[in-house]
């Protein structure tokens, strides 16, 4: 069995970081450590974090650094440098695994030797732990399942429709050694990792559901100020660098989410509201 790296960016998420960790401890996938960088919390997280830690020490191999900010991207990077693992899950500090998680995606990735990550659905919960979705992809964000089971429809659905939440990937390191790390220049980083999983048929999906993905009022609010504008740039710009990597009606299907985003951006600047 081989050794599967959780890496944690962990940022002011004092309230839920224990359960995060607790989850992956609660996991009975034997074979697995914790990678997780403090990026510059102004609250007490640290302390959370190190007293997890102590409390817990022996129980799970854990590799942990608290610095100053330096942003996701950056940080998602310098964790992937850390890893020992060859398998990655890359887990919010304020998410967590469901249980038999880890084996799950495990197993289909050691069955299939030609794909280099794997995704599954998640539940969609709120500050609380209450259940607000069954199905973060289906139900809460209305991707087409019958499209995810063949490459194909893999390729169609990223472009058209692109709805995946953080906590859902397995992925080999092989493949960050091959083509490269997370792109420091891009705000929508885990796109940009799909559309390049997609286009070269590397990604394949399992019907299960193996995290929580959480709904607070910090991460809600990041749509509804400035930052709004920003994420559909840099989803146009995003879509754009593959436009070589997609070939007929992928291609299409691309350009037409390009256009997709132009009109959002012009409808947000003319009425100050999302469409």
């Amino acid at each position: 069995m081989a050794l599967v790296s959780i890496l944690i960016p962990a940022y002011n998420h004092r309230d839920f970081i224990g359960c995060t960790l607790d989850s992956i401890l609660d996991d009975d996938f034997s074979q697995k450590e914790i990678v997780i960088i403090n990026d510059g919390s102004s609250d007490d997280t640290d302390d959370i974090v190190s007293k997890w830690i102590k409390d817990h020490e022996g129980l799970i191999d854990i590799s942990y650094k608290s610095r100053r900010n330096r942003g996701l991207v950056k940080t998602l990077n310098e964790l992937l440098s850390m890893a020992k693992g060859e398998f990655i899950v890359t887990l919010g500090s304020d998410d967590y695994l469901l249980k038999g998680s880890l084996a799950k995606r495990y197993e289909y990735l050691k069955d299939h030797e030609e794909k280099y990550a794997v995704f599954a659905d998640c539940i969609v919960v709120d500050a609380k732990n209450a259940v607000i979705s069954q199905s973060a992809l289906f139900e809460f964000r209305h991707m087409k399942k019958e499209r995810l089971f063949s490459d194909k429809g893999i390729r169609r659905e990223f472009l058209s429709n692109f709805a995946l939440p953080g906590p859902v990937l397995m992925i080999r390191k092989s493949f960050f050694e091959k083509y490269g790390g997370y792109n420091e220049d891009l705000y929508m980083e885990d796109l940009s990792l799909y559309l390049n999983l997609a286009s070269k048929s590397l990604i394949g999906f399992i019907d299960e559901k193996v995290s929580a993905y959480r709904l607070h009022e910090n991460n809600m609010s990041s749509v509804k100020n400035e930052k709004y504008i920003n994420l559909l740039e840099d989803s146009k710009k995003t879509l754009l660098s593959y436009k070589n990597d997609f070939y007929g009606f992928d291609k299409l299907s691309l350009y037409r989410s390009v256009l997709k985003f132009s009109l959002r951006i012009y409808l947000y600047r003319m009425f100050g509201r999302h469409f």
